[in-house]
Parts: structure tokens; sequence; C-alpha cells
């Protein structure tokens, strides 16, 4: 097994064994810190995911969001590649690609600099590198579209002083988690 596997096991292990209340309550403090960034203020499309195993929850960003006009958009793989399509709280969803809900919308994203995208991921570095699941599905659409902000969320053990990386790996513009912001 190559290192960014070993280091994507380890933290994935350590996320899925993470209480799930201490998980949520850590997840509402990190939403709250990227609600007060500039990066997230200035947003008008907010491209988010649909938390699993124990991600950090960005539905409480959504929340926010809405209250706050913003468009919400969410993830759809297809293939090789991954779009995010406008999403609100009676968007219709089904299971798609790895069994994470997707939703049914048809209106696709058309990105500009004013679109943020939040990353999930399994482990991240003070030198702004991310270890995804493996995919490589944002490093693809984020090179596709360099317009777009980037903020990765997690929780601070998933934050190393740093990591393997590849050429085709994008850094994030921002890593944020409950008691560290990096910008």
């Amino acid at each position: 097994m190559n290192e960014k596997n070993e280091i994507r096991k380890e933290m994935l292990s350590r996320r899925k064994s993470m209480d799930k209340s201490t998980a949520d309550e850590l997840s509402k403090k990190i939403c709250a810190v990227v609600q007060a960034l500039d990066l997230y203020k200035s947003a008008e499309d907010l491209c988010l995911y649909m938390p699993v195993n124990n991600e950090t929850d960005v539905m409480y960003l959504a929340k926010a969001a809405f209250c706050e006009g913003k468009n919400i958009w969410m993830p759809k793989v297809n293939g090789c590649e991954m779009d995010f399509f406008l999403w609100d709280e009676n968007t219709e969803m089904e299971r798609g690609a790895f069994g994470i809900p997707e939703p049914k919308s048809q209106i696709k994203l058309e990105p500009n600099e004013n679109t943020l995208v939040i990353m999930p991921g399994a482990a991240f570095s003070l030198k702004y590198e991310r270890i995804g699941y493996g995919g490589g599905y944002y490093d693809r659409f984020l090179e596709k579209h360099p317009e777009c902000k980037t903020a990765a969320v997690c929780f601070g053990f998933q934050i190393r002083p740093e990591l393997p990386s590849e050429e085709h790996d994008i850094k994030p513009n921002a890593i944020i988690c409950e008691n560290k912001v990096l910008l």
C-alpha cells in the first residue's frame, strides 16, 4: 500500500470512530468559522457535499447560506467526472456513485469567480496538500474550473505538517477545522 493510501486509511478510520455527537458539535463550530470568512461572504454560489461517514456536516452551512440568499449546489458523479447541480431542501435525491445521495436536479452549475467549493477529504496539511478519497473527482473538476475558490473542511486531527502529493493534486485556498484556519 502506498503512503497516501496508508494515511487515507488511518484518517478515515479515526474519523469513523469519532462519537457522532462530538462530530456534530465540531461540525457546527467549523461551519460557523467558514461563515465568518470573506471567502464565504463573497460567494454567490456555494458547492457543498452530502456528508457521509462522519464527514464534517456542512448542512449547517447550507441552512445559513439559504438565509443569506446564496445558491447551493451538490455534486453528481457521472463516470470519471463530477459536476454540481442546484439543490435546496426540497430537491429530490437519488443514490448515486458510491451510494451517496445526489440531486435529481438538471440545473448544472456554471462556475465563476463567485463560486466557492467546499471540499471534503481524508487528510490535509499545513502546506495545503489534500488527500481525498482516491477518485480524483475534485481535482478534475477544479482543474477545469480554476476560477472557483476552494475551502476544505475537516476535523483538527486530519491536519498534518505535510503530506505526499502529486502534480495533479489541487490545493485548496483555505483549510478550516474547529481550531484552525489556514488561508
